[in-house]
């Protein structure tokens, strides 16, 4: 009998050890994929019972004096958010400014300002904005993101710049024709007419010499011989 119940305690254990082993061997699933949206968007998110929106704007050095001492160079940027659903509660540090390279930089949340967001509780409809401060000691960032347990929830990346429209080619104005001139009409009118052509004037023509008369001669020659024309 204490055999038998040794056996099947056995077996318990290697069944369960199998079982603790596939268990221990499967991957967890991947995180969700953050949404991405434009700096200056509002992006919502679950927070305890209620949904913030956050929107994020005006990422860039600051030149704010705070009751902190940065290590690197000072950064902020205006946070808003608003009690989309329920009862929320900003959460400063869940905030991090982040580089092209991968550094994030968390939000200053200990620091407390007078420039920064009060973390009140917010009822549905209700909004809270102000300035998140980081402390930038590598990379200029260029994005910002909202965390939870390590895990990106939010990415806020700064949009690319509109493309610049191509000059529009100079349109080719056709030429100008020149005004045709009317005919003169027969009637009256205000038509302008053409000037008439005048004819050449004509040269005066050289007279023709008359032939002169024989010398010595007065008139008709007399017939020798001939004493005139007969009287009657």
């Amino acid at each position: 009998m204490k055999s038998i119940s040794t056996a099947l305690a056995l077996g318990a254990l290697a069944t369960a050890g199998v079982l603790g082993t596939g268990i221990a061997g499967a991957e967890p699933d991947p995180a969700p994929t953050p949404a991405t949206h434009p700096i200056g968007t509002q992006a919502t998110v679950p927070e305890g019972p209620g949904v913030s929106g956050w929107t994020i704007s005006d990422l860039r050095p600051s030149s704010d004096s705070i009751p902190y001492q940065p290590r690197g160079t000072l950064w902020e940027a205006t946070a808003t958010d608003e009690a989309v659903a329920g009862t929320v509660f900003p959460i400063i540090a869940n905030l991090s400014a982040r580089s092209a390279s991968g550094q994030n930089y968390q939000a200053l949340f200990t620091v407390p300002t007078a420039q920064g967001i009060m973390p009140t509780g917010l009822t549905q409809g209700q909004k809270t904005s102000g300035k998140v401060y980081f402390d930038v000691t590598g990379d200029a960032p260029n994005s910002m993101v909202y965390q939870a347990g390590g895990a990106d929830l939010i990415r806020w990346v700064t949009p690319a710049p509109a493309p610049q429209a191509a000059p529009a080619a100079p349109r080719q104005q056709a030429p100008r024709q020149q005004p045709q001139q009317q005919a003169p009409t027969s009637g009256g009118g205000s038509s302008h007419r053409a000037p008439a052509q005048q004819a050449p004037a004509q040269r005066p023509s050289r007279p023709v010499p008359a032939t002169p008369p024989p010398s010595g001669s007065s008139g008709t020659p007399i017939t020798e011989g001939s004493a005139g024309t007969p009287m009657p």
